[in-house]
């Protein structure tokens, strides 16, 4: 697995390299997740950082092309009781 940090460096180094961010994080949204997360820590503690804005906007963009993984549905059926 690719660490987050070696994600952020590619996204500050080419903006536009969204296909290759997705294949780095070998399709999954937790390494581009914490990546994100570290971009949003550093604006945060300096908003005019548009290094980050602009790796953020391409991590974002990996985001969006991998899509949501959603859950499997709950295998036991619940029971709703009143009271």
């Amino acid at each position: 697995m690719v660490a987050c940090e070696d994600l952020v460096v590619l996204a500050e180094a080419s903006p536009d390299a969204v296909a290759e961010l997705v294949t780095m994080a070998g399709g999954c949204r937790p390494p581009l997740e914490e990546a994100a997360s570290l971009l949003m820590a550093r604006l945060h503690r300096k908003s005019d950082d548009f290094s980050a804005t602009r790796a953020l906007r391409s991590i974002t963009a990996a985001l969006s092309q991998i899509g949501w993984e959603m859950p499997p549905p709950p295998t036991r059926r619940q029971r709703w009781t009143w009271g």
